[in-house]
């Protein structure tokens, strides 16, 4: 369990999202009038700097890998996101995003499979920073290895909740009381192993399956754990019960 701290979309989910390329377009001299977007000529070169820079040669290091190699160049200016944060896009299907008030100012990586679930997860303002999860507060991970099946997933941790990447498997989302219980349980280190689907509604409250069983939350705050796999069984509640007694 891991506590610490290009994608496509249609554009009639994204709001913000369009206000943001053509920022971007507009920076980099890229914007066609109504005719659309260009992409920015090959040899563009856009400065990265601040806190953003930071994060870029750390990451790069924490992959064992040269700036260059891991995030490609940028692809971007520096730009304007939500609630007075910057961010910056990368070749490589990556960026990094900062905000004063998030990561205790550290910016974050965020790229690959966990970028476009992160951005897919929408609210009434959009996605990415606009939605639910808000901005990362870590950077990509790995986590354990799961007690399930041994697998060991990707995953960027949000104000809102995690993302994680599981191999052949996908990207899901694990948040509110539903990832509270999970940790309680002992995470994907658990039994229950890894998310194998999103959180989705049930009746009454919402529900999560994961590699050996499923968590699900009540809208009273109970948590009821069903099991799938033997290994699993010692987690399995009796019906609902309080998040202290899990476990």
């Amino acid at each position: 369990m891991h506590t610490s701290t290009t994608h496509q979309v249609s554009h009639d989910t994204r709001r913000g999202l369009g206000f943001r390329m053509a920022t971007a377009a507009v920076c980099a001299g890229t914007f066609a009038g109504l005719s659309g977007l260009v992409a920015p000529a090959a040899n563009a070169e856009h400065p990265v700097g601040g806190r953003i820079e930071l994060e870029y040669f750390e990451a790069a290091e924490a992959n064992g890998q040269p700036p260059g190699e891991f995030f490609g160049p940028a692809t971007t200016p520096e730009l304007d996101a939500a609630r007075g944060g910057r961010w910056q896009d990368f070749e490589n299907d990556q960026a990094i995003y900062w905000h004063p008030l998030v990561s205790d100012g550290y910016a974050n990586q965020v790229g690959g499979g966990i970028r476009a679930k992160w951005g897919e997860t929408t609210g009434p303002e959009g996605g990415w920073e606009l939605g639910p999860l808000a901005y990362p507060t870590t950077r990509e991970w790995s986590s354990q290895e799961s007690g399930s099946s041994d697998k060991v997933a990707r995953g960027n941790h949000f104000e809102g909740g995690t993302v994680y990447a599981v191999p052949d498997s996908g990207e899901y989302v694990v948040w509110g009381l539903i990832r509270t219980a999970w940790w309680a349980l002992g995470g994907e280190e658990s039994a229950l192993g890894l998310p194998t689907g999103d959180e989705r509604e049930a009746d009454p409250g919402w529900i999560q399956d994961f590699e050996g069983g499923a968590i699900q939350v009540f809208p009273d705050g109970m948590v009821a754990v069903t099991t799938t796999t033997p290994e699993a069984s010692t987690l399995a509640t009796d019906g609902p019960v309080a998040l202290d007694e899990l476990g």
